[in-house]
């Protein structure tokens, strides 16, 4: 069979309009490759946060959140924050967490600043300086209130605007007792439980408003809730009603110290010793968390508790009070009483030197002189002590001691005022003083004073009145939300 010359020749190859777009798309995306290539990589690691924006709490964290893994060493090396502080850097997934070492001062602007040049764990980097800044916010103060009525509840009022003070809150049976996390976030209260005589602890979060309960005591009063540094457990005190035995003559059990630990969910509630015929109360945590003091009531003494170690010291005392470690736990300050034929005169302070088990006397046993409160300034450089001198003032005044020297200066001198409780600010400048009007402005006894919440800057002498009528002042570190 013979075929012509047209049908042996091959057939045309024909490019159509869409094959010519679809090649021209993939030159062009060829180009692009080449040219990111040539190029590098302009995008980088990227900032996803950073926090804190605005305004901050003395002791709030800095944190930087990224888009991928970080070569942590190579971030370390250029974060930098203005002023300069000490801390502690760690991670959690792709955010650095800074934890300065010291709270941070009220009112100061924090500058922070990360090179560009940290790289991931792929080797990718930050393309562009990160820079931001925040103002600390002066610590504010929560008190009781109202001092001479009920229903108590809690209140919070800035130092510098004590007109701006508010309800925080609206219990119907009332606050009996509180204290303030370290961080400032939460408040823990015991509440009255209507008539019944019992007590029970609450967790408030200042910062959502949530509000849990700690403890069930359905025939006790639990109280007295003091934070450990870290915020991470609780100390309160319990007391047994036994109210079914009341028939039977039996009256409520002494107190004791349980601890609640808020590491755990639900939160584990136990006493602090096993032995459960320990009585004691009045917790108080040393500056590190790794001791507790406590007043033994059978005992007549100090206990003082090491959680690291699981020693027990005991150091007699009669005036009932388990003192002030300070901020390292080294050293205990706590006063004694002086007696004279069998009767009571005054108290002097006595300072424990827990590493070499060394007692040594602040103030002099025969001097007309009361120490009462003591409280450590949280640099453990001073220590304020209420302190009454019969032969020239009426009330306890406030006296700064160096626990080197242990001379002490006076900083309140108003005869018409008792200073009966006060705590130190995080930074250790300010007091929040619970005073009582003890004469009126003629001298005289005041017949009608009610309690008063002020404070005190150590530096400047500056008085603020922040609230009448109210009691238990706490400071804390962050306001709660509007």
């Amino acid at each position: 069979m013979a075929f012509s010359e047209t049908q042996s020749r091959p057939p045309r190859f024909h490019i159509s309009r869409f094959d010519r777009v679809v090649l021209g798309f993939m030159l062009v995306l060829a180009s692009l490759i080449a040219l990111i290539i040539a190029l590098g990589d302009q995008v980088g690691v990227t900032i996803r946060r950073a926090a804190p924006e605005g305004i901050a709490r003395s002791t709030s964290p800095i944190a930087i959140e990224f888009s991928e893994l970080m070569n942590r060493e190579s971030v370390a090396a250029r974060f930098s924050t203005v002023p300069a502080m000490e801390g502690d850097i760690s991670w959690n997934g792709n955010t650095m967490i800074f934890y300065p070492a010291e709270p941070m001062p009220p009112g100061e602007n924090v500058a922070v600043t990360l090179l560009r040049g940290v790289r991931s764990a792929s080797g990718r980097e930050l393309l562009h300086d990160l820079r931001f800044d925040f103002t600390v916010r002066a610590p504010q103060v929560a008190y009781l209130a109202p001092a001479n009525s009920a229903p108590v509840n809690i209140w919070m009022a800035d130092p510098a605007d004590p007109a701006s003070a508010r309800q925080i809150t609206f219990s119907p049976s009332g606050i009996y007792d509180f204290s303030v996390s370290p961080d400032g976030s939460m408040i823990a209260f015991s509440e009255n439980n209507g008539e019944i005589g019992t007590q029970d602890i609450k967790l408030l979060n200042l910062e959502t408003g949530g509000l849990e309960q700690l403890t069930n005591c359905v025939d006790a009063a639990c109280t007295n809730p003091v934070w450990r540094p870290d915020g991470q457990m609780i100390a309160y005190e319990r007391v047994e009603l036994n109210s079914d035995l009341a028939a039977q003559g039996i009256s409520a059990s002494p107190t004791r110290v349980w601890t609640l630990d808020l590491s755990r969910r639900p939160v584990e509630t136990r006493p602090l010793f096993s032995d459960l015929q320990r009585v004691a109360h009045s917790p108080r945590w040393s500056g590190d968390g790794n001791r507790i003091a406590v007043y033994d009531t059978a005992m007549g003494a100090i206990l003082i508790y090491d959680f690291t170690t699981g020693d027990l010291e005991a150091i007699p005392s009669r005036a009932g009070s388990s003192g002030a470690l300070s901020p390292d736990g080294t050293k205990l300050l706590y006063p004694e009483i002086v007696l004279a034929d069998g009767a009571l005169t005054h108290s002097y302070l006595r300072l424990v030197d827990l590493l070499n088990n060394q007692v040594i006397p602040i103030t002099d046993p025969p001097q007309a002189t009361d120490d009462a409160r003591a409280e450590w300034r949280p640099d453990g450089q001073q220590i304020a002590v209420s302190r009454r001198d019969e032969s020239l003032i009426r009330g306890y005044q406030i006296y700064l001691l160096d626990p080197e020297t242990y001379t002490a200066e006076m900083i309140t001198d108003d005869p018409r005022y008792t200073n009966m409780f006060f705590l130190w600010d995080p930074t250790g400048q300010s007091l929040a003083i619970h005073r009582f009007p003890e004469l009126d402005e003629n001298m005289q006894p005041n017949m009608n004073g009610l309690p008063e919440i002020w404070t005190l800057n150590t530096q400047t002498g500056d008085l603020i009145l922040i609230s009448e009528n109210a009691w238990m002042p706490r400071w804390v570190l962050d306001g709660i939300r509007e």
